[in-house]
């Protein structure tokens, strides 16, 4: 014979059963519950520069466009990279580089006071601008949900240019160059649209005047991506970023304007 299961103990009268734990859903993916990203871009924008490099003995120099004076060309297209840490959870760290050289040669229809050499019409000139930038910006997330974040912090911006002009197998050659970092306001924010897809805008912005010395940077970007896999998104965005310097008693002194917008293509790994 199969012996009885041993009787159920009695529950006590008006005892309740213990609640049940709640299931916890997963969250889905998305730059929102990203605690690292690393993003390969491909950017095709348009370039402009304008400027005017005076003499160190006073002389006015001649304003320029990098593009129309100098000959360089006024389309990019480059591999850049993002890198993206979350600390804790609602605390972001950014980086961003970028890295632009140009070269040009053209026939000057005028005359160029380029710094402190001045180079005559007609001559034929070799040019180059480069512009190395490397963006560090924080953000803490005021609000965050599994659909919306919104941030606000500050940036660290380590700029360097350099600009040269000669008349090649000549000895007349001028270089500009300069250094130093720039501070911006931040804001960002990411919506998830849907399961798999999710729009993400910032903006970066100051001006400011010291010294005599004014300096304006501004960075504005947008893009749409799609999560094909738990840890790689694909998308596309818009970039657009204006940066002004102008030196009224620097040796040389000076103004330099930069201005590069276009779209963009980028896969993202992420964790």
């Amino acid at each position: 014979r199969v012996p009885a299961p041993p009787p159920r103990a009695a529950r006590a009268p008006g005892a309740r059963r213990a609640p049940r734990a709640p299931r916890t859903r997963p969250s889905t993916p998305s730059p929102i519950t990203d605690h690292f990203a690393l993003a390969g871009i491909f950017f095709y924008g348009k370039v402009a520069t304008q400027g005017q490099f005076n003499s160190g003995k006073g002389v006015p120099g001649t304003p320029f466009s990098a593009e129309h004076t100098l000959g360089l060309a006024d389309r990019t297209s480059q591999a850049q990279a993002e890198l993206m840490f979350r600390l804790e959870q609602r605390s972001r760290l950014r980086m961003d580089f970028l890295d632009l050289r140009r070269t040009g040669q053209t026939q000057l229809d005028q005359p160029l006071q380029f710094g402190d050499q001045l180079f005559a019409a007609h001559q034929v000139l070799q040019s180059e601008v480069d512009w190395r930038q490397t963006d560090f910006t924080y953000t803490y997330s005021f609000l965050r949900t599994d659909r919306v974040e919104l941030g606000a912090g500050a940036g660290v911006h380590l700029l360097q240019a350099e600009a040269s002009a000669q008349v090649p197998n000549t000895p007349l050659r001028e270089v500009y160059s300069a250094a130093g970092p720039f501070a911006t306001l931040a804001l960002d924010g990411t919506v998830r649209l849907a399961r798999y897809w999710a729009l993400s805008a910032r903006g970066q912005y100051l001006k400011v005047t010291v010294d005599s010395t004014t300096g304006m940077l501004g960075i504005y970007h947008a893009d749409l991506q799609y999560r094909w896999r738990p840890n790689l998104a694909v998308g596309a965005g818009y970039e657009y970023e204006r940066v002004e310097v102008d030196l009224l008693h620097a040796d040389p002194s000076g103004y330099v304007q930069l201005e590069i917008n276009g779209p963009e293509l980028f896969a993202r790994l992420s964790f």
